[in-house]
């Protein structure tokens, strides 16, 4: 009862009751995996959304025979593709290598200046402490965002890394999570999710999406189940208060 009061006091903000939202994803693929249904329906409400792609993807491929640079290139269109299907037509590519030796440190700082630039209220990125999560460039990731959000909160910080101004009061929607608190209903816009990621076409072939749409399918089902909105999306959303001084948010 102690924890419901505590959450009355400082609740988890809704999905929806923002203006401006920035996804970033590890790969050109990870947005619309995760969360293209949500993507979808924040663009039918109106919303502000842009995307942000930390790697280039170079290193994996169905065709083989495909070399790195060439991949990049596919990977990009299609994720300019997919991007465009779901309604967002906003698309920033960093120059990070798939499983290169960059940190999160560098990336949080190459981050900074989209979140400068965007102004998001919500910023959607990978979590990094899910116990089953062993991809570096998702790990990195989620770090990264985690840290830039706070960088570029404070002026005083961002004039560290030679940038101007601030980005306050950013909420964080962690996806890939383990620990959702907030659900978002996305039953009119399952097609067009897996419509998105059939657009990478280098990435998956029709026994993949057949495995998605089984996945999607049913983990939709639960997280609907869960909060009574038929189908829905599932996130660990963390306000700016909650981000750093309201541990009771991970119980």
């Amino acid at each position: 009862m102690l924890k419901s009061i505590l959450l009355k006091a400082v609740p988890v903000p809704k999905i929806d009751q923002f203006e401006r939202y920035l996804f970033v994803g590890p790969h050109p693929d990870d947005i619309e995996v995760a969360c293209g249904a949500t993507v979808a329906k924040l663009v039918s409400l109106g919303k502000k959304v842009t995307f942000i792609v930390c790697t280039d993807g170079r290193i994996g491929a169905l065709d083989e025979s495909l070399t790195s640079e060439q991949i990049v290139e596919i990977r990009r269109q299609e994720a300019l593709a997919s991007a465009k299907l779901l309604g967002v037509d906003d698309v920033a590519f960093l120059p990070f290598h798939d499983g290169g030796n960059y940190t999160a440190d560098e990336l949080a700082n190459a981050l900074v200046p989209y979140i400068l630039q965007t102004q998001p209220q919500m910023v959607f990125c990978p979590d990094h402490t899910v116990p089953s999560e062993c991809h570096p460039d998702h790990l990195k990731t989620g770090q990264a965002v985690t840290k830039a959000v706070f960088l570029a909160s404070w002026p005083k910080l961002t004039v560290q890394l030679g940038l101007e101004g601030s980005a306050p009061n950013v909420n964080l929607a962690y996806y890939y999570t383990h620990k959702p608190n907030r659900y978002f209903g996305i039953k009119k816009f399952r097609k067009v999710h897996l419509d998105a990621i059939a657009c990478h076409k280098s990435q998956f072939d029709e026994n993949n999406l057949k495995v998605f749409k089984t996945y999607f399918g049913v983990r939709q089902l639960r997280f609907g189940l869960r909060s009574g909105k038929g189908r829905a999306d599932g996130y660990r959303v963390l306000s700016p208060t909650h981000q750093h001084c309201f541990p009771e948010i991970a119980e």
